[in-house]
């Protein structure tokens, strides 16, 4: 009777043991714009003058004020500064999943939004 009871003790303490209670790091999506700092300050890609059409023509239909399919409103620069964190995952990877139910962006577009966001997503120069 002593076994079985053992085995069982012996079973809790190397199943308890092996557990860790830790979470994965998380890395922030959404880091400080106060830090950025321009990866590309010779390339002129502002909201205004190339990232708001891209928005008209790919997001707002889902992404837009009111009774949106989608969170956020895009047609906005304060719309669209909000959801940056998960832009890499969500529309600019090669898996992304945006735009919902259509082909991904073309790559040169994915390209532009890419250089827009490392060089802090400016509004307008």
């Amino acid at each position: 009777m002593k076994n079985p009871i053992l085995i069982c003790l012996v079973g809790l303490v190397a199943l308890f043991g092996s557990c860790e209670n830790t979470a994965p790091e998380i890395v922030p999506e959404d880091p400080d714009p106060m830090d950025c700092v321009p990866q590309y300050p010779e390339m002129d890609i502002t909201y205004t003058n190339y990232v708001k059409e891209i928005m008209t023509q790919y997001c707002v239909e889902c992404h837009h004020q009111g009774n949106s399919q989608g969170p956020g409103d895009f047609s906005t620069y304060n719309g669209v500064s909000q959801y940056l964190g998960s832009f890499n995952a969500r529309v600019l990877s090669s898996n992304a999943d945006m735009p919902q139910g259509n082909a991904p962006l073309p790559q040169s577009i994915r390209d532009s939004l890419t250089v827009w966001i490392a060089n802090c997503a400016p509004v307008n120069e």
